[in-house]
């Protein structure tokens, strides 16, 4: 369960609260009674309060939840304004009115649902799959799986999966009557894992790997079927199912599928697409705004004149490559032809060639090196001659230069980038801009209970709330800090705290896989150029946490350039921050983490990589910044 009003989750915490709202939402715009709350609640033992602790939950779901009563912003007794939640008191009961039930997820599921099946009957199977699977994707675990359910919610929870699981068996069927036994296969095989017993699944799945080749693993999906319904029930499979099994060890054409369905057009690629993400990550946090609003951009069926680009932006260790992951993961299905991960983060350090990173994508494409040209103009041409006609999406990651990007740009309409880019300055002038900020202070804590486990948390909530404010809500920081209290089992958050408190170093170099946030920033400073480089290191000065444009003027060297567009360019790469209020001068700052690891990486660099020597030459009137002696504190 999560409530959500106007952006703000509003989800009650409190047990019986939960269970309460659950069952005004699933009976939305119909009375609720006294006894069937009551029941849900304390079952056959009500104690001798119940009513008085029910009135009591009632009321502070309205307060919680600002729910109109019939008293607030219309007559008592009247209807709401319209569009305004309302929880009413009727006789005998309460009723939660929702003008808009499509509010309700469960509720939209059931209308798209509807929406599908008549798709299906119209004989718009293709259709009727995309919306059955759009319905499905509403779904975020199982049922009322994070509330403590009574008999009625308990019976709700029943009917829930068993239609979730009618739809998918639906849906699935259409898939491969179109002959997409390769794009379901792993939904298919989760389906069965998830209800060994389930025979529609099993069927569908045998064959599906029939007809991927995979007739042994077929035939083995059949004895664990065979195996759990022996086992669990006492049963054999169905004759149906005991046919399909036949079926499959004689290898039967036509478990194949229509002829139409495999047979694929002179047009199309010979080998099956490439499909190159990374997994995606199961403890993702956040982001949905920013992920609706990239996937209704290049996921939508609208006619394009064009290829649809989105470039994600970002301060170091914000977590763009996650964030272009999950939503490249999202959209999969919109781009049938192929999936294309390039990373370009040796090609920023100079260790991999950008012709050998295209050559290797036109590899996967199935163009064989030997045919391939070598110079990388004519790489770019035969990369947009391969995509021109296909739907391919492309995700470009951690770009340093526009050049970058349009030499990787697929060809056809039908195609979409992601490229997650930390230099904003650097950006193409098409496509949509997409900018990342640090998780909240909610969303921070969810992170680390889904990385950590919520036993630190509970064990001490202000260790866990003095770390979290340490690492700022990047979600590298965070994932750092997660992974070394998963790794040490003994310690405490208390512990932790207590070392990075005195040691901002620790949390910096803290790895995450072959990552950490000094890396990032360090990646960051080292492509600066030397004019913006030279102000950062001005604004790093520690009795100055805080600047005017006016006191950068006055202290920037001659010569060294406009003061305003070297800050301009500085906040573009996310490693100045802007502070803006209505008629006052802007301000800039280093954010704390980024000016930490800045300040270590300055004073661990060779004289040949600091402008001027050991000292930066920022200053007018012999006014110097020595490096050695920036501050670390905050």
């Amino acid at each position: 369960m999560r409530v959500r009003r106007n952006g703000e989750d509003v989800t009650p915490s409190a047990p019986k609260l939960r269970q309460v709202l659950a069952l005004l939402v699933l009976n939305a715009n119909s009375l609720v009674s006294v006894d069937q709350l009551c029941e849900e609640l304390w079952e056959d033992y009500p104690p001798l309060s119940a009513l008085t602790t029910l009135q009591t939950y009632i009321y502070q779901l309205r307060r919680r939840l600002l729910l109109a009563t019939g008293q607030q912003g219309a007559p008592f007794g009247t209807r709401p304004p319209h569009g305004c939640p309302a929880l009413l008191t009727r006789v005998g009961g309460y009723e939660l009115r929702l003008d808009d039930k499509q509010s309700v997820d469960a509720y939209r599921f059931e209308q798209l649902t509807e929406k599908g099946m008549a798709q299906h009957r119209a004989g718009a199977g293709d259709e009727a799959a995309r919306i059955l699977k759009e319905a499905l994707s509403l779904w975020q675990g199982k049922a009322l799986v994070d509330i403590s359910a009574g008999r009625r919610l308990s019976a709700w929870s029943t009917q829930l999966e068993e239609r979730r699981k009618s739809v998918q068996e639906q849906r699935f069927s259409l898939e491969l009557d179109l002959g997409r036994h390769h794009a379901v296969l792993d939904e298919l095989a989760e389906a069965f894992r998830t209800h060994p017993t389930h025979e529609a699944f099993a069927g569908q799945l045998m064959r599906a790997m029939h007809r991927c080749g995979r007739r042994p693993d077929a035939l083995n999906t059949f004895r664990t079927l065979r195996s759990h319904l022996v086992e669990e029930l006492g049963l054999e499979p169905s004759a149906h199912l005991q046919r399909l099994h036949q079926e499959v060890l004689v290898d039967r054409g036509q478990l194949r599928g229509p002829a139409k369905t495999e047979a694929a057009p002179a047009t199309r690629r010979p080998v099956p697409g490439p499909a190159q993400l990374p997994a995606d990550i199961g403890d993702f946090v956040g982001r949905d705004r920013e992920l609706d609003q990239l996937e209704t951009f290049l996921g939508s069926d609208r006619a394009s004149t064009g290829m649809r680009v989105v470039e994600v932006h970002g301060p170091p260790g914000v977590g763009k490559s996650a964030f272009a992951v999950r939503a490249a993961h999202r959209l999969r299905p919109r781009f049938p032809d192929g999936q294309l991960f390039i990373d370009l983060s040796a090609v920023g350090e100079g260790s991999q060639q950008l012709a050998d990173v295209l050559s290797a994508c036109l590899g996967a494409c199935g163009v064989q090196r030997e045919k391939q040209p070598t110079g990388l103009d004519e790489l770019s041409r035969l990369f947009r001659t391969w995509t021109a006609d296909r739907r391919v999406l492309v995700v470009v990651d951690d770009v340093l230069t526009a050049s970058q990007i349009r030499a990787v740009l697929p060809g056809g309409s039908g195609c979409a980038v992601i490229a997650t880019n930390r230099y904003r300055a650097h950006s193409l002038s098409i496509g949509r801009k997409i900018v990342l900020n640090a998780l909240s202070g909610e969303e921070s804590l969810q992170l680390y209970d889904r990385v950590a486990g919520e036993r630190s948390r509970q064990e001490d909530p202000a260790a866990v709330r003095e770390l979290m404010g340490l690492c700022e809500g990047l979600p590298l920081a965070i994932r750092a800090v997660s992974g070394r209290l998963t790794a040490r089992p003994g310690w405490s958050a208390g512990r932790l705290a207590v070392r990075l408190r005195g040691n901002h170093r620790t949390l910096l170099e803290l790895p995450v896989g072959t990552q950490s946030l000094m890396t990032t920033v360090g990646a960051s400073h080292r492509h600066l150029p030397g004019p913006s480089r030279e102000l950062l290191h001005l604004l790093l000065q520690r009795e100055r946490p805080r600047w005017s444009l006016d006191e950068v003027k006055a202290r920037l060297c001659p010569g060294a350039g406009d003061a305003e567009t070297l800050l301009e360019y500085l906040v573009d790469v996310h490693l100045v921050r802007e502070h803006l209020a209505p008629g006052a001068q802007p301000l800039y700052s280093v954010p704390g983490l980024t000016r930490q690891a800045l300040i270590l990486l300055l004073r661990g660099a060779p004289a040949s990589d600091v402008p001027n020597g050991r000292t930066a030459a920022v200053g007018r009137g012999g006014a110097r910044v020595t490096l050695m002696k920036a501050g670390v504190h905050r």
